[in-house]
């Protein structure tokens, strides 16, 4: 997919965001993906941090994100019920022999040493909503954000990126 949209300008690539997120948001697309899946079930999602395919299984349900536990790790994620699809036994086989573990997480200290103060940094709220804004404080485990509406908010360096000015 990547491939594909290299060309694409920032404003076609912004267009498309829109139109995804608009349709990832109708009810209707919720409420079906919801009713595709159940507890136990091996699911297919997408790592938001790296963009690779994990699987796991679901072990609790809320109204419209699923709690899955992460193939191999068992560490559990908690993903809106659109991030995943189901498979079956012959296709979880498949995945479990193709298994490839996700990288280590980086420590704090070294997750704290790439932000400072000034940073224009991104990051997706639990809603989902891209949020972007300047480290205006950084703490142990944490980075106070201040976003451009006044509003500020705290949080773990894990879930920041940088953006980069072009």
């Amino acid at each position: 997919m990547i491939e594909a949209l290299e060309g694409a300008s920032s404003l076609q690539l912004y267009q498309l965001k829109a139109i995804i997120t608009a349709m990832l948001g109708d009810p209707r697309r919720a409420l079906a993906a919801r009713t595709s899946l159940h507890l136990g079930q091996s699911v297919r999602f997408a790592d938001f941090r790296d963009g690779q395919m994990r699987s796991g299984e679901i072990i609790a349900f809320k109204d419209t994100q699923a709690t899955v536990l992460e193939q191999g790790t068992k560490r559990p994620w908690k993903i809106p019920c659109v991030a995943m699809q189901g498979y079956t036994d012959a296709e979880r086989h498949d995945e479990q022999a193709n298994y490839v573990p996700p990288p280590e997480p980086v420590s704090a200290a070294t997750q704290a040493r790439a932000f400072q103060q000034g940073d224009s940094v991104t990051f997706d709220d639990r809603d989902g909503r891209v949020i972007n804004g300047v480290v205006v404080r950084v703490n142990q485990r944490t980075a106070t954000i201040a976003t451009g509406d006044g509003g500020t908010w705290r949080v773990p360096f894990g879930m920041l990126r940088h953006v980069l000015d072009i």
